[in-house]
């Protein structure tokens, strides 16, 4: 069974404060306690310092006459005071006692604290009279020694605590009366502050299924500037991605089953046209360039998927040599001789210099060069232009690739770095290729740790720059 996250939250917050309440309350009780037993045995030895004069001088003068006045003021001590009184010589007669004790039973008991006395002259205990008096007691103790050598008496000081638990507990259930509300307020408050949390969590978590099942268009409707509004934000942002790759991933699929069926179905259906004699021998070369020209491109588009993978799996080694770019651009120029005097494109060179020598992977940027100029050729239209400019500036030298034609739209111009991203959704103009060229090149000039930008006026031109180190 599925644990629900706002009980799990709530129980363990709960289980959390309730210990801490029951920690707090015993350390409160304890010192309640204990403050209220150091109070008493306070007020205890008070009495006993007003007691103690007259027991002195009953000990020394023991006449009739002080003895009464002994008695009398003891009674009066008894009277005012909150506390048994009981004075006994040191071998545990009683002397005085503000209670009905019998000797004999008594005895035993007042030997026993006389004993726990021993050199201390005063003492302070729990129970020590308890078999004298009933209930749980706390005593004190103090010694009256005789000016005249008579034997020592004892004075002991006793207070009977049920009336003190009484309080105790009193004190503890009002207490747990308050921690019994500050739980139950704040189960509800953590309710809704984990329902809180929660739920944007939920609204996630059900986006995120949506995605696991291929639905790219659920998105989290959760907007704050929290830490739950940034994983929301995010999630749509991924949304966005995955959406994004997702139709680029259909149309790939798409075209590239386009652009291998069409060459293949015109190789197979001019072959077959050939050795079966519906096409006339006299016209066979004729078909057999076309049947060249669609090899190429199946090649091309190939070595285009070949060159991606390699480039993806690390694969791609890069290994710097001396060469002469501009010498390079002209033989790439010319293999698209055939497509540029067709379209009666209008090419120029603007070289700063004869020679620009670079130091670069030549084979990589051969790819680079192919891959530009081939784009410049395929959307120039028919008397266009395309401009093929170097520039050395500091340690670097700068070549631009620019063509005359409808230009890219702004909002597509920061997509065509993708992989299979094409321009032209329609394929009217782009019949061709599959959307890996310019990304191999980016992946090209980033791994030589240069830079290629691209410019673009829609209706007039592209501009395409990138840089490489000089030598």
């Amino acid at each position: 069974m599925r644990k629900s996250v706002i009980k799990s939250m709530i129980f363990g917050s709960l289980a959390v404060m309730l210990i801490s309440l029951l920690v707090v309350t015993i350390v409160f009780f304890y010192t309640v306690k204990t403050s209220f037993e150091a109070e008493s045995y306070k007020d205890m030895g008070e009495f006993i310092r007003h007691v103690k004069p007259i027991t002195q001088m009953s000990l020394d003068f023991s006449t009739s006459r002080m003895m009464k006045l002994f008695d009398e003021s003891m009674q009066q001590f008894s009277h005012y005071s909150k506390y048994n009184l009981l004075i006994t010589t040191q071998n545990g007669d009683i002397v005085w006692s503000d209670v009905d004790i019998l000797p004999s039973q008594a005895k035993p008991h007042i030997m026993s604290a006389i004993s726990e006395l021993g050199s201390n002259p005063t003492i302070r205990s729990y129970n020590m009279l308890s078999g004298i008096y009933p209930g749980r007691t706390i005593t004190i103790g103090e010694i009256v020694s005789s000016e005249f050598g008579k034997e020592a008496w004892m004075i002991f000081c006793t207070k009977n605590m049920p009336s003190a638990s009484g309080q105790y507990m009193k004190l503890l259930l009002e207490i747990l009366i308050m921690e019994l509300a500050a739980l139950v307020f704040m189960a509800i408050f953590l309710y809704f502050f984990s329902r809180n949390i929660t739920s944007p969590l939920r609204k996630i978590n059900n986006a995120l299924k949506s995605f696991a099942k291929g639905n790219f268009k659920s998105r989290v409707a959760y907007s704050s500037s929290n830490e739950l509004g940034e994983l929301a934000l995010n999630v749509n942002n991924m949304a966005d991605s995955l959406e994004h790759f997702e139709k680029i991933r259909s149309s790939f699929i798409s075209d590239v089953s386009h652009e291998l069926r069409t060459p293949m179905t015109s190789i197979s259906g001019f072959v077959e046209g050939i050795l079966d004699g519906t096409i006339p021998r006299e016209e066979s070369d004729k078909y057999l360039k076309i049947v060249l020209s669609e090899t190429k491109r199946l090649s091309r588009i190939v070595n285009e998927l070949l060159d991606v993978s390699r480039i993806e799996s690390g694969k791609q080694q890069i290994k710097r040599t001396d060469f002469d770019i501009s010498e390079l651009s002209k033989i790439v120029l010319i293999n698209f001789e055939k497509e540029i005097t067709d379209k009666n494109i209008d090419v120029s060179l603007e070289f700063h210099t004869e020679k620009c020598i670079v130091n670069a992977d030549r084979d990589s940027y051969t790819q680079v060069l192919i891959n530009l100029i081939h784009n410049a050729v395929k959307f120039t239209p028919e008397n266009g232009y395309i401009v093929l400019k170097i520039e050395e500036h500091h340690d670097k030298c700068l070549f631009t690739v620019e063509n005359s034609g409808e230009g890219i739209d702004k909002e597509k111009i920061n997509f065509v770095w993708e992989r299979f991203y094409k321009t032209d959704d329609s394929r009217s103009s782009d019949k061709s290729g599959i959307g890996l060229g310019l990304y191999i090149v980016k992946r090209i000039i980033d791994a030589h740790d240069e830079t290629i930008k691209v410019e673009s006026i829609p209706g007039k031109c592209t501009r395409f720059v990138f840089t490489i180190a000089l030598s």
